[in-house]
This record gives C-alpha cells, sequence and structure tokens, in this order.
C-alpha cells in the first residue's frame, strides 16, 4: 500500500511540473532573395515567376516544419516581400534597417540581413564603429560591406535578449577593376597578381568587420547586461585566425590588467569574470552537453561510447564548393547560456544543420532554395 501511495504522489509530482520553456533560434542565408521583375547583380538575373513562387514556398515550408521563434536572414534584397511571406506563418515581428543597393533601374547590389520573431522586439539598431577604435587600428573610412543589425526581443521569463544578425565580407576578391592601377602585366600574371591583393583586402574587410562587431558587443553588454545571440553567415571557419574576437582565446597577463577591482581577483573568479564577456559557440556546448549525456548512459548501458556518438554526430558543413563542403554559418551565444558558467539562465538542447537540400537534392522541391544550409539551436531555460 505505501508503494502504490508513492508511485501516485510521484506521478501527481510529474503531472504538476511546469513545462520546460524552449525557444528556437535559426540562421538562414535566402541565395538573393529578390522579388521578380526586379534583378540580382546583373540584368538576366531575374527569378521567373514559377521560380519565384517556389523559392518562397520552400522557405516557408522550412518555417511551418522546423518552428523557429526568432529567425536571422542574409542575402535579402526584398525585405517587404519577407515580411509579407512570414507574417501568416505568426512572425508578426520584423526587423530591416538597412536598403540594398540598386546599381540601375531595377538591377541591385549589396542585399541586406533582416530578423523575424514570433516575440516582441523592443529595441533595432544597426551596429555602427567606434571612430576611436578604428583611429587606433589605422582605419581611417571603415564602413561594414554588410551593416550588421542588432535586434533587442523580450523573451517571456527569460528578458530582453540582444540578437545579432551578420553577413561577413566574403573571400572573393575585395577589389573591382578600377580599385588597381594598370600593373603593366597581362592576361594570367595581370589576373592572379590582382586576385591575391583582392582576397586579402577582403580578408582584412572580414577581419575588421569581426573585431570592431565584437568589440561594440561587448560595450553594449557592459552598458545592459542583456544576453546575447550572435547569427549569421561569417563566411569562414570560426577558428579562422581572421575571426579570432569571436573565439577569444586569449592569453591573460595579470600585468594587462588596469582594472584594481578586476586585478584583485584570484585566478578562479578572474576567469569567471572573463568568461561572462566571451562568446560561446552553441554548436559546441550542445556536443558538450551531448557528451555529458552519453557518459551518463554508459554508466548504465555499456555498449553506447562517445566515440560511437561523436562519428554520428560530427559537424556537418553548411556550404559547399564544388565538392568541398565548409562550416560558414554559426550561432554564437552569451555565457547566460553555458551551464557551466555562474549566471547561467539556459542550455542549449539541439542543434541542428538541414542540408537535405544540398547533399540530397530534389529538382522539384530545391532548384530555387539557397546555397546555404540553414542552422538551428534550441535552447531551454534552467
Amino acid at each position: 500500500m505505501m508503494f502504490a501511495i508513492m508511485e501516485q504522489q510521484k506521478s501527481l509530482n510529474l503531472s504538476s511540473s511546469p513545462a520546460v520553456i524552449q525557444y528556437r533560434v535559426a540562421s538562414i542565408n535566402l541565395f538573393n532573395f529578390i522579388a521578380p521583375p526586379n534583378a540580382y547583380y546583373d540584368f538576366e538575373n531575374i527569378y521567373s515567376k514559377q521560380q519565384w513562387q517556389k523559392k518562397c514556398a520552400w522557405i516557408s515550408d522550412f518555417m511551418l516544419v522546423n518552428q523557429p521563434d526568432i529567425i536571422g536572414f542574409q542575402e535579402v534584397f526584398s525585405p517587404d516581400e519577407l515580411q509579407a511571406l512570414l507574417r501568416p506563418l505568426g512572425y508578426k515581428h520584423f526587423a530591416v534597417l538597412d536598403e540594398p543597393q540598386i546599381e540601375s533601374d531595377y538591377v541591385y547590389r549589396h542585399p541586406v540581413v533582416a530578423l523575424a520573431s514570433r516575440y516582441p522586439i523592443i529595441e533595432m539598431d544597426n551596429v555602427t564603429v567606434d571612430p576611436a577604435a578604428c583611429e587606433a587600428l589605422g582605419l581611417a573610412q571603415f564602413t561594414f560591406s554588410r551593416q550588421p543589425l542588432r535586434a533587442t526581443i523580450d523573451l517571456p521569463q527569460f528578458g530582453p535578449c540582444d540578437c545579432y544578425v551578420i553577413h561577413l565580407k566574403s573571400k572573393r576578391s575585395g577589389f573591382d577593376k578600377e580599385d588597381l592601377a594598370h600593373s603593366g602585366s597581362s592576361g594570367a600574371a595581370d589576373f592572379i597578381a590582382r586576385q591575391v591583393l583582392g582576397r586579402w583586402a577582403s580578408s582584412l574587410q572580414r577581419g575588421n568587420e569581426a573585431t570592431l562587431l565584437c568589440h561594440q558587443m561587448l560595450v553594449r553588454r557592459h552598458l545592459k547586461g542583456h544576453p546575447f545571440i550572435l547569427m549569421g553567415d561569417f563566411n569562414d571557419k570560426l577558428h579562422s585566425d581572421l575571426l579570432a574576437a569571436f573565439h577569444q582565446n586569449l592569453r591573460v597577463y595579470r600585468s594587462d590588467i588596469e582594472d584594481k577591482q578586476l586585478a584583485g581577483l584570484s585566478e578562479q573568479q578572474l576567469f569567471a569574470e572573463l568568461n561572462q564577456c566571451r562568446l560561446y559557440d552553441s554548436y559546441e556546448l550542445h556536443k558538450a552537453t551531448s557528451k555529458c549525456n552519453v557518459s551518463l548512459a554508459s554508466d548504465e548501458d555499456e555498449s553506447t561510447s562517445f566515440a560511437e556518438h561523436s562519428a554520428v554526430s560530427s559537424r556537418q558543413a553548411t556550404h559547399y564548393y564544388g565538392s568541398e563542403g565548409s562550416v560558414l554559418d554559426y550561432i554564437l551565444v552569451s555565457s547566460e547560456f553555458d551551464p557551466k558558467q555562474l549566471k547561467n539562465l539556459a542550455h542549449i538542447e539541439d542543434y541542428q544543420t538541414f542540408d537535405r537540400h544540398l547533399v540530397r537534392p530534389d529538382f522539384e522541391r530545391d532548384s530555387d532554395s539557397t546555397d546555404h544550409a540553414p542552422i538551428m539551436m534550441t535552447f531551454s531555460l534552467r
């Protein structure tokens, strides 16, 4: 009888426990989202009516199937049409502040980023750079290749969260033909010489964008104290030296610390404080949680091995150049999403890369989708 009462009480406790609150955050490079009769980059690049309908249907299907709560978009030429597409799907809140540039007539260049949300956007702004920081880096006239967007979203039981959407400079040559004087060479030598300079110019631009953006994110972090999410197309591997600001493997010397309060902390306290200003890869946080769960499971079932789990869950590419895949799209988060940090509020429940249309394409379904794999992370409140 006592056992039956205990089991009944256990059942009641489980049924009365509050539901776990989860949020899904996705990032999608839409690959030239532009409504006809407008064209992207060249007057011949115009979607037919059927192509445009298929592209919009593919996006709608992704939203309906996967139900993200917040989505960051890149390569948006037609923001009004994107907002109209998403509104009936439950995304009442939309942020876009920059405008694509018209080159001539109906030909557009320089797409913008945008964000859609099921929850209220209480503030939005384009991220600007600190002139003093630019001057210190010797950047007299710096501008982002694509203006980053920050939208502060009010999430129930979580509070304000700063969501950044970025599209960093690509690896293609950053020089137009008129940017370089004639070198006296021609043919292959001239082409390669211009590519060497142009690609390095793009690399410098991408590195400066990452560094100056991170600087502004940390300034706002200090002023507002909001958790943050950074999502988008980074156009590089996260652990590239050019993106060092985002992985922050800093060697700390006590002699470099000028703040007396910070300098007075113990080693453990110091790193706990510094970790509050780091950026964390949501994939790696999920991977760490999965490793922990597999370790716990292996205590009960020795047939489960983390090596087998890791082989299955290795990171999928988000973009392919020919047959070579690379991860260019990321969702980074602040320390509140890392359970190991003192002030954590959430943990990463899941991380997904949607690459079916890249690795197993179906022409009828995927021919006008995108050349990137959307990514999505799910986090739960603690």
